[in-house]
């Protein structure tokens, strides 16, 4: 992710569609940027208060201010406040119409219209923003998302955040609308400051609703596209998702699988890792963003890094900036719903005492972690691989994972993980539920070159693996009450195989 990361915060209390019901917006803006306002007879200026200030007509009823500060049921009529000092703020040689409120920080609460008071508003520079009137200026000009570099894309959904990313040719102030209806995106952030590489976290968004957004400039945007926030913890709601991995360097075999993926309208997806061959930012563009953008445009999605990522980039410097991922975005855990998920690197050490070790333990060990129904795991390499391109001379240590079986799998085993995620291999395969509780799936047939299973590519012999089938494909996963239903899909949309886990 870029840094500073840009954040803007919405608290909605009611549909932007909705009738008149009274809403308030805040905005929370970290480093070089800040929220464009627009004024609506509402000051948020130090404005200094003389004697004798005329209130004309003004009606401030049933308000309590925080800090021994109280204003109640108080109707003016041609009177003189004089020398009037609220919480350190001066309110002065200002005439109020129906009570315009001038730079005055409360604790913990927003004056919005007519002195209704709202809980829980961010204060940011002195400064309370409120929903402005009119709403953010629409853009001018519809603008083409496949003439971006990446186009829009959506990562690390919360229940009440997303991030926004996308990438232009030219460096340009990046402005994002969104709402609650495709024809009222009545809020809007603009970066302030022009960069290539936009990232816009939004923040306050109602759980498990759908919120339409569209990016660009001040003049124009892009068409109306969609996302789901996730569900609560423990409302028990049914939810679905999609899991890739190995697209690198095959974007035609890839661009077939996104439109199969999106027609599931899963909530969310992952990858596995290997998302580019080399790592280069024109191979983001051309073999990650551009072919997904039928999906991740209104899906959100996260992934493990791969090794290929690195292999001009030693430090994976690019990922990290392509990509909006929580903590440190190679090891982090992440709750939707009744599901836990722990992203790894594998290119790291996992050795007991290493940073990454204690990052899993600390995550499986969480509330999140403990609390869900089911525990996840998505990373790369997996502890299992029978056939690899090319045989024995082109499978050497660094590719195989021992790590994998000997540290991570009983250490998933003690903290109960039920399903591990991997790709590396380019084709799928299944490994059904372990003694020690654990079912593995590779799914590594995004888009790379498949792993044929050929005695010559032969590199091991693993009983635990049933099924294996080197076909292009993706996961198609539901999750309803306590069983998870997955199924293997291949880019004719036929299932290659299914079959379901509980906890």
């Amino acid at each position: 992710m870029n840094t500073p990361l840009r954040l803007v915060s919405l608290s909605l209390v009611a549909l932007l569609a909705g009738c008149g019901t009274e809403i308030s917006r805040t905005s929370e803006v970290t480093g070089d940027t800040s929220p464009e306002q627009e004024s609506s007879g509402q000051g948020s200026a130090d404005t200094a208060v003389e004697d004798d200030t005329a209130v004309e007509d003004t009606t401030v009823a049933d308000t309590t201010v925080e800090d021994d500060t109280t204003v109640a049921d108080t109707t003016a009529d041609d009177t003189t406040v004089a020398d009037t000092t609220v919480d350190d703020t001066t309110v002065a040689d200002t005439t109020v119409e129906d009570t315009t409120v001038a730079d005055t920080t409360v604790d913990d609460t927003t004056v919005v219209d007519d002195t209704t008071v709202v809980d829980d508003t961010t204060v940011v520079d002195d400064t309370t923003v409120v929903d402005t009137t009119p709403p953010y200026p629409p853009a001018v000009t519809v603008l083409n998302p496949s003439t971006f570099p990446s186009p829009p894309y959506l990562m690390w959904v919360t229940q009440t955040a997303v991030s926004v990313r996308w990438e232009t040719a030219a460096a340009e102030p990046g402005v994002v609308r969104f709402g609650y209806a495709p024809d009222a995106l009545t809020a809007g952030y603009s970066e302030g400051v022009s960069r290539t590489t936009h990232e816009v976290r939004l923040e306050g968004l109602l759980t498990g609703s759908t919120i339409y957004y569209s990016v660009g400039t001040e003049a124009g945007a892009t068409p109306v596209k969609s996302f789901r926030t996730a569900p609560a913890d423990g409302a028990g709601d049914a939810f679905s998702f999609v899991v890739f991995g190995d697209n690198q360097d095959g974007p035609s075999n890839f661009r077939g699988l996104t439109p199969r993926m999106a027609a599931y309208d899963p909530d969310f997806a992952m990858s596995t890792g290997d998302c580019v061959q080399n790592g280069t930012r024109g191979e983001f563009r051309s073999q990650l963003f551009q072919p997904l953008t039928a999906l991740a445009s209104t899906v959100p999605f996260l992934v493990g890094a791969g090794n290929h990522e690195r292999y001009s980039d030693s430090g994976a410097s690019l990922f990290n900036e392509y990509m909006s991922q929580p903590d440190d975005e190679h090891c982090f855990g992440w709750r939707y719903g009744s599901m836990f998920v722990l992203f790894l690197d594998t290119e790291n050490s996992v050795d007991p005492g290493s940073p990454q070790h204690i990052c899993i333990e600390n995550q499986l060990g969480s509330e999140a972690a403990t609390s869900a129904t089911f525990r996840a795991a998505v990373f790369h390499k997996p502890p299992r691989i029978e056939f690899w391109l090319g045989g024995r001379l082109a499978f050497p240590a660094s590719m195989e994972a021992p790590q994998v079986r000997n540290i991570l799998e009983p250490l998933f085993a003690s903290y109960n993980v039920n399903i591990v995620f991997n790709g590396h291999n380019h084709l799928y395969a299944h490994t059904p539920e372990l003694p020690n509780g654990i079912t593995w799936v590779t799914t590594g047939g995004a888009g790379g070159t498949l792993d044929t299973q050929s005695f010559f590519w032969r590199v091991g012999t693993w009983p635990e693996i049933d099924t294996q089938i080197s076909e292009f494909h993706f996961m198609h996963v539901n999750v309803v009450g306590s069983t998870m239903s997955l199924e293997a899909v291949a880019a004719n949309g036929s299932i290659l195989h299914s079959f379901s886990i509980t906890p």
